[in-house]
C-alpha cells in the first residue's frame, strides 16, 4: 500500500505554515501542519530549517524506530508521503520544491536540468523571505533551482554542508535554510541499505538533523521557527544485489516527514 499524502504538498505546507502565498501551481497542502503550527504559536512561523537526508525510506524508520529516537523527540508530526515516479533524486525533489507532478516540472528521469516552473524558492522570494540552500556541489538541489532570487551555498561534503547551516543558522541572517545531505545515498549505492556503512550514515542523517534543530532552539529563540525532516525517496535491493531506488515499489515510494515547531522562548 502506498501512503496517501503526496510529495506534491511540501511546498504549499511550508507556504501556508509561513503565511505566504505558495508557488503558482503548487497542489493542496497538508492542513495538519499548519493548524498546529497556529495552535501553537497563534501565528504563522517566522522561520523555517528544511533538513533534507537522501533516500531514507518509510521501511527504515519502521525497523529501526528507535534509532530514529533523536529525530522523533525534536519533531511532534510525522506525516507518511508517497514520493512520485521515477522515484530518483532530482524527479522528488523537483516535486517536492514545486509541489507539482514531474509531467508539470518536467524532470521525468535521473538528469538535473534547471527547472522553470515556479517554485518554493521563487515564492519565497516574492514574500521578502531571505532563503539559503545549502548543498554539496554538483548534487541535484545545488543545480535544478539555480536561478532564483536565493543564496546558495556549496561544499564538498555533508559534514561541511551541516556546518555552513549551523553558520547560517546562529548568524540570523537567513528566515528560511535548506540543508542536503546525501552519504546515505551514496554509500547505499556502493552496499546495501542495511550495510554497516550505509546505517552509519543513516545515523549520521539523523544526529545531523539534532543538532541543526538544537542549534535552531539556541539561536532562533525570539522567532516562532519550524523544523522539517524531509527525505525524497527511499531505497531497495535490486537483482544485483546492491542497493538502488527508481521503482514503483512500497520500498523506494513510501517515505516519512517530520515537523517540529518551536514558539520563540525570548521577545
Amino acid at each position: 500500500m502506498f501512503n496517501s499524502i503526496s510529495m506534491t504538498y511540501l511546498s504549499a505546507t511550508i507556504s501556508e505554515c509561513l503565511g505566504i502565498k505558495p508557488p503558482m501551481e503548487a497542489e493542496k497542502s497538508a492542513p495538519m501542519v499548519a493548524e498546529r503550527v497556529q495552535a501553537k504559536c497563534h501565528k504563522p512561523v517566522d522561520r523555517v530549517l528544511i533538513y533534507n537526508p537522501d533516500a531514507l525510506g518509510m521501511w527504515m524508520f519502521q525497523k529501526y524506530t528507535s534509532e530514529f529516537a533523536p529525530v522523533m523527540e525534536r519533531t511532534e508530526l510525522e506525516l507518511p508521503v508517497a514520493t512520485v515516479m521515477p522515484s530518483v533524486t532530482p524527479v522528488c525533489f523537483g516535486t517536492m520544491y514545486t509541489g507539482v507532478l514531474p509531467g508539470v516540472h518536467g524532470i521525468k528521469s535521473y538528469t538535473k536540468p534547471v527547472i522553470k516552473t515556479d517554485s518554493l524558492f521563487d515564492a519565497l522570494a516574492r514574500a521578502g523571505k531571505k532563503t539559503a540552500i545549502v548543498a554539496v556541489e554538483d548534487s541535484s538541489m545545488a543545480i535544478i533551482f539555480s536561478g532564483r532570487d536565493i543564496d546558495y551555498f556549496f561544499t564538498k561534503d555533508d559534514k561541511a554542508a551541516e556546518e555552513t547551516a549551523t553558520e547560517l543558522i546562529r548568524d540570523g541572517e537567513y528566515e528560511v535554510i535548506i540543508c542536503y545531505n546525501q552519504e546515505f545515498d551514496d554509500v547505499m549505492h556502493e552496499s546495501t541499505p542495511e550495510s554497516e556503512i550505509s546505517l552509519a550514515a543513516m545515523h549520521h542523517h539523523i544526529d545531523a538533523f539534532a543538532r541543526l534543530s538544537d542549534t535552531v532552539k539556541e539561536s532562533w529563540k525570539q522567532y516562532d521557527s519550524l523544523v522539517v525532516c524531509a527525505t525524497d525517496h527511499g531505497t531497495h535491493v535490486d537483482e544485483t544485489g546492491y542497493g538502488n531506488h527508481g521503482d514503483y515499489i512500497e520500498e523506494d515510494i513510501n517515505v516519512i516527514h517530520y515537523y517540529g515547531i518551536y514558539p520563540k522562548t525570548e521577545l
